[in-house]
């Protein structure tokens, strides 16, 4: 397999990303589910899709932050599908009814000790007794994170993800949360394969993307709510998700298999299989 290295895409018009989990620089224009000028294409050779011209890690810390976006793509959507909008608003309970309590869900998956939250916002998602750990792009989130976080025996680093993780000890977590994570991170097989180092040998990872595979998808195109400009730069599949965390020498459980074509995300756990293969840095 081609080597993948860890760059930045500067935004522009030319290809400038290959594929995210082959490597080829080979793919086709998705027109249907562009938005210009974010460019989504698919991997000729393996069908992976992902955004071509994501934006640059160093404006994701304030000019391109998760908070400002989230504002304009927002509003984009509520003029897009303003009818939509309104029942998605007013249907709010049917998360409680049917997406059940995320804090008792990470206490079953994580049980105890270090687990670092990667793409903590404002790290608020991990229940005691959890010691929590965060690193997080955006200067605004890792702030309060840090905050939160030193409260309980963990802190927040400030920085991209890869290089935050980088700078934690091998076999440091007990657990790993990529909770809404993977579908925002341009380079995200390097980044398992860190969070693979400093995973305990029976530490356990909690993963959850966009389902790309969904027939919500299928059925409303460009409107699916998976598709969110310029923050989301891969969309995942269950089987492309598992061929990368293979990749990355974990094993893969997905956790909503029965449902899956009716979810709008794939929920899955990692734990370690294999050393991390040395063909790709």
């Amino acid at each position: 397999m081609r080597s993948l290295k860890i760059f930045e895409s500067s935004g522009t018009d030319k290809i400038e990303r290959w594929c995210p989990l082959c490597g080829s620089y080979d793919q086709i224009a998705r027109p249907e589910y562009s938005l210009p000028p974010w460019r989504i294409v698919a991997c000729t050779d393996c069908g992976f899709v992902f955004l071509a011209n994501p934006v640059n890690y160093s404006d994701l810390v304030d000019d391109q932050a998760w908070q400002k976006n989230f504002k304009k793509e927002a509003a984009r959507r509520r003029g897009e599908r303003p009818v939509l909008d309104r029942l998605s608003k007013g249907t709010r309970w049917r998360f409680k009814l049917f997406g059940g309590n995320k804090a008792r869900l990470f206490l079953k998956v994580f049980r105890k000790g270090r687990v670092l939250d990667v793409g903590c916002g404002e790290g608020m998602s991990l229940p005691a007794p959890l010691v929590p750990f965060g690193v997080e792009i955006s200067r605004h989130y890792a702030n309060k994170a840090d905050h939160t976080m030193q409260k309980r025996g963990g802190y927040c680093i400030h920085a991209a993800a890869i290089e935050g993780i980088k700078s934690f000890e091998s076999r440091f977590f007990d657990g790993v949360l990529l909770n809404s994570f993977l579908e925002h991170e341009t380079n995200p097989l390097p980044l398992l394969r860190e969070v693979h180092r400093i995973l305990s040998d029976d530490g356990v990872v909690y993963v959850r993307v966009p389902n790309f595979w969904s027939i919500n998808r299928r059925l409303r195109g460009r409107k699916w709510c998976g598709f969110w400009f310029p923050d989301h730069v891969n969309y995942f599949t269950a089987g492309s998700l598992s061929k990368m965390a293979n990749l990355a020498g974990f094993k893969l459980k997905i956790l909503n298999r029965i449902n899956l074509p009716f979810d709008d995300n794939v929920k899955a756990l990692l734990r370690k299989s294999d050393p991390v293969p040395a063909n790709v840095q």
